[in-house]
């Protein structure tokens, strides 16, 4: 079975969205804790830094897992079918 069905640009759209959102909340976690573990004073040059580094990461590093996870949700709504094998 292939991972793109059928070929439309809405496939590459809903991996793209879920890749996204899952930067987003990763990013938002980091800040979160470390905004908590360092309260008074946090050190907001590593933030920064580190959290520039994480959202250049963690789309490239999650990338194939949102593509499978798309193709998991795309089948709950459309079930294989005979042009799914061609």
């Amino acid at each position: 079975m292939r991972f793109e069905r059928d070929e439309q640009e809405d496939y590459w759209l809903g991996a793209y969205t879920l890749n996204f959102v899952a930067t987003e909340i990763v990013f938002a976690l980091f800040l979160a804790v470390m905004l908590v573990a360092t309260w008074p004073n946090p050190p907001w040059r590593a933030v920064i830094w580190v959290g520039v580094i994480q959202m250049c990461l963690t789309p490239i590093l999650f990338y194939p897992f949102a593509k499978a996870l798309w193709l998991a949700i795309d089948l709950i709504f459309r079930p294989v079918g005979p042009d799914d094998f061609r």
